[in-house]
């Protein structure tokens, strides 16, 4: 059986491991948001690798249950971060439900999906869409996903009849017959039912070409309604202060829109390498790299103003 590799990591057809590193500010331990392993490596030898490769400590996010029970067997820090929503390509139930058909109905009113090659991402028509989504101008989160498009194994785009690009979707690839879902761009002027159009063509797609599943990617600061294991004392601050913090990433609003697909939701985590503990310092440490820290403060002052406006 194929090991399935954490969430923007994906797999190559080379020998060696590539990793991309981010050193933390102050603990100064690694953090591999991407890598490309080859697909001779099960988890236990890229487990190995990691340790031979980083022994200043590493540590991982976006560990499926598969991942996290390995480094949970090994007695290392885990920590849970969220819900990632799988769709299984050969259950079509995940696109029968009665939202998702009323959007398509809808949707292929305004045009059709296509794949696009990557020399097209550094056209003209993607950067005016990413200039025109509704997030254009803020501060953006890092090193979250592969947020440049030419990183990804596949992009797809809808366009309209026109010609304009309105939404666009990338893809990594996680095993021969798994993707995951990287960029979900959609232009702040086009209808939004042309996304439930984009993901539902993606996967028949992937579904003609055999493979078995799509990720459509974490959602963080939510539980797994079968999740019954008692958090921890760090999760359970993280967990109770996250609706505080909502007005700066609407992870319910993301919830929502995913759980139209019926997917099958399953608990992703932190993984930690070998000396490696979580702590209030270490997750402050790890928003302040990814960007949080930016994009709280400045949906907060948002707020303010508008109060006082």
């Amino acid at each position: 059986m194929e090991s399935l590799l954490p969430a923007s990591w994906h797999r190559i057809e080379g020998t060696r491991p590539r990793y991309h590193k981010v050193k933390l500010p102050f603990s100064r331990h690694a953090w591999l948001p991407f890598a490309e392993i080859p697909g001779s490596y099960n988890l236990f030898d890229l487990y190995e690798d990691l340790n031979n490769s980083f022994p200043e400590g590493f540590f991982i996010r976006g560990c499926h249950p598969d991942i996290s029970e390995l480094f949970r067997s090994l007695k290392h820090d885990t920590f849970r971060t969220g819900i990632d929503a799988l769709l299984d390509l050969s259950d079509r139930a995940h696109f029968e439900g009665r939202k998702v058909l009323a959007a398509l109905k809808r949707g292929r009113r305004h045009g059709v999906v296509e794949e696009v090659s990557s020399d097209s991402i550094h056209s003209g028509r993607f950067r005016e869409l990413l200039a025109a989504t509704r997030h254009a101008g803020k501060p953006q989160l890092r090193h979250v996903f592969r947020s440049n498009p030419s990183q990804a194994v596949r992009c797809f785009v809808f366009r309209s009849f026109s010609g304009s690009w309105l939404a666009c979707l990338t893809l990594s690839r996680q095993g021969i017959r798994a993707y995951h879902t990287e960029l979900m761009l959609r232009s702040k002027n086009a209808p939004g039912d042309i996304m439930e159009c984009l993901i539902t063509e993606v996967s028949a797609r992937l579904r003609d070409e055999g493979a078995g599943e799509l990720s459509l990617g974490e959602v963080p600061f939510m539980l797994h309604k079968d999740d019954h294991e008692p958090l921890s004392m760090l999760e359970q601050s993280v967990f109770s202060v996250a609706p505080l913090i909502r007005h700066a990433y609407d992870y319910e609003k993301l919830f929502f829109f995913k759980n139209k697909f019926r997917p099958l939701w399953r608990t992703m985590r932190l993984c930690a390498g070998p000396g490696v503990r979580f702590s209030p310092s270490f997750l402050a440490e790890l928003a302040y790299s990814m960007g949080f820290v930016e994009l709280l403060v400045h949906r907060t002052s948002m707020v303010f103003e508008r109060q006082a406006g």
